[in-house]
């Protein structure tokens, strides 16, 4: 894995901050700073071509990183523009819209809960999509993703602040919803996964772990304690029960290495894993880090099909580029920001950590889980601080802890939901899944055992100045900076490789 390969990065950065930053700014800001990073980036790639080669491979990274980064401004602020216009800003009284559901509904007390949804109709006209919030009361039925409903509704303005900017209002429900049309036959099929999946488990284990199984495969934490919930929390385990990156890459790995151990062709491999991906995602909802996995999982088929060597550091800046291009409220998500990080900190230190540990006489396994462990905490910690004021004491000794159990408990539990989900509950399909959710209970068990130990000392979470985790940040950059140049000026080789293919590797 050729990790010095930082072509992309300067664009993802670029295209991310430009982002962040049109999400807060006025739109003629916006405007003028695309209009000013377009002329940049071809002032640059003039000046590039009548230089020197290796002047060259440095005008060509500068100028494409002006020209994502204005293109991601222009997106952000076309979007902005649309969802100002949208007629439910200025409706008054007490319309009655039709809406597409778009996410899992979140529960509030007295029997409410919260709706992400699209406003497809308004008063019986039909309108340009926009995203809002739909208030309601909580029905027997989870709400699945793709369904309409029709429901009369008081509209209000969204809440101030960038990550509110591509929402256009905050409706609340004042009638009954009226089913239009239900979900696509995908989402069908993967509400009756989860619900298969929470139903055996609450058969099969124990109420805590009935309600974390779930969490660990599918990341439904619906049934999830809140003891348990904030154990995890405080011992930096939270992650485990948002589907991160980890998860996916367990999951279609596994898939696509059973495809390739039956002697498929290259083209099926690409073709089946692709197909495992989008199901995946459809599966476990398309959150932060699951766009983030599920953008670098193609990236890495793509270039198997190409018969070319995906590495890792291409795959995440396309990853980046591609998620906040499609999706700018990621921008400001600090899920988003946590995996990316993660994701960036094993590429950059996993081996060597691990190489260093081994030379001090540490077994190989050992060495690997700690090396990553370590590498994912590096740059974590520090946003953790920067976004919640705290730091995880014993983040690191109960990752360790868990790592070992958590693919373990991923893999059994996700046979267990799709092959659950085949037949009536107590067929064949429903038997071997219960006999699967069992084998799965004593990592499951155990994970909780780590999050109480580990967790629920009141000293497990310390607080700590926000700034401090700004100068963590600038001390870790720094400190890999220095260490990569010194690295490449070792080896002899740029810090940019060339665009050609065959040289820089």
């Amino acid at each position: 894995m050729n990790t010095s390969d930082l072509r992309l990065a300067l664009p993802a950065a670029g295209c991310w901050a430009a982002s962040a930053a049109a999400l807060a700014a006025p739109i003629a800001v916006n405007v003028a700073l695309a209009g000013v990073l377009a002329v940049v980036g071809c002032a640059v790639a003039a000046w590039g071509w009548r230089e020197s080669e290796s002047k060259r491979e440095w005008a060509v990274t500068i100028a494409a990183a002006c020209g994502v980064t204005a293109a991601s401004a222009v997106a952000v602020t076309l979007r902005i523009v649309a969802v100002d216009a949208a007629p439910i800003r200025a409706a008054e009284g007490k319309p009655v819209v039709e809406l597409e559901v778009t996410g899992d509904p979140k529960y509030l007390p007295h029997s409410q809960m919260l709706l992400p949804v699209k406003i497809r109709t308004l008063s019986g006209r039909n309108q340009r999509p926009v995203a809002a919030q739909l208030a309601a009361t909580a029905g027997p039925v989870d709400p699945l993703p793709g369904e309409r409903y029709r429901v009369r509704v008081r509209a209000r303005p969204p809440k101030p602040g960038p990550s509110n900017r591509l929402s256009a209002a905050r409706l609340s429900a004042v009638g009954e919803l009226r089913l239009v049309r239900g979900p696509p036959w995908w989402q069908s099929v993967a509400g009756r996964v989860r619900e298969r999946l929470r139903d055996i488990s609450a058969l099969s284990l124990p109420e805590r772990a009935a309600g974390l199984l779930p969490g660990l495969v599918l990341g439904d934490t619906s049934g999830l304690d809140q003891e348990t919930s904030d154990n995890f929390r405080a011992a930096g385990l939270s992650h485990l029960v948002a589907v991160s990156g980890s998860n996916f890459a367990l999951v279609c790995g596994a898939v696509i290495l059973g495809i390739r151990m039956t002697g498929a062709s290259a083209k099926t491999v690409v073709v089946l894993g692709a197909f495992t991906i989008v199901g995946f995602v459809i599966l476990v909802r398309p959150t932060d880090s699951v766009l983030r996995a599920a953008v670098m999982g193609s990236v890495g088929l793509a270039a198997g099909l190409g018969s070319r060597r995906a590495q890792a550091l291409p795959a995440l800046g396309t990853a980046v580029i591609i998620v906040v291009l499609l999706w700018p409220q990621m921008a400001l998500s600090p899920g988003f920001a946590l995996s990316v990080a993660a994701t960036l900190g094993l590429v950059l230190w996993a081996v060597p950590i691990r190489r260093a540990l081994v030379r001090r006489g540490l077994p190989e396994w050992l060495a690997t889980l700690a090396a990553m462990t370590l590498a994912a905490q590096i740059l974590t910690t520090p946003l953790l601080v920067l976004i919640t004021d705290t730091v995880n004491v014993l983040a690191v000794p109960a990752n360790l802890l868990a790592v070992p159990v958590v693919g373990m408990a991923g893999l059994l539990g996700t046979a267990a939901a799709v092959i659950g989900a085949l037949g009536p509950r107590y067929g064949p399909g429903g038997v071997l899944a219960e006999f699967l959710i069992r084998a799965a209970g004593p990592p499951t068990r155990w994970l909780i055992v780590v999050a109480d130990w580990l967790g629920a000392p009141g000293w497990a979470s310390i607080t700590i100045p926000a700034w401090f985790g700004f100068v963590l940040i600038l001390v870790t950059g720094a400190c890999w900076g220095i260490w990569h140049v010194r690295r490449v000026a070792g080896d002899d080789r740029p810090v940019v490789p060339v665009w050609h293919h065959g040289k820089g590797e």
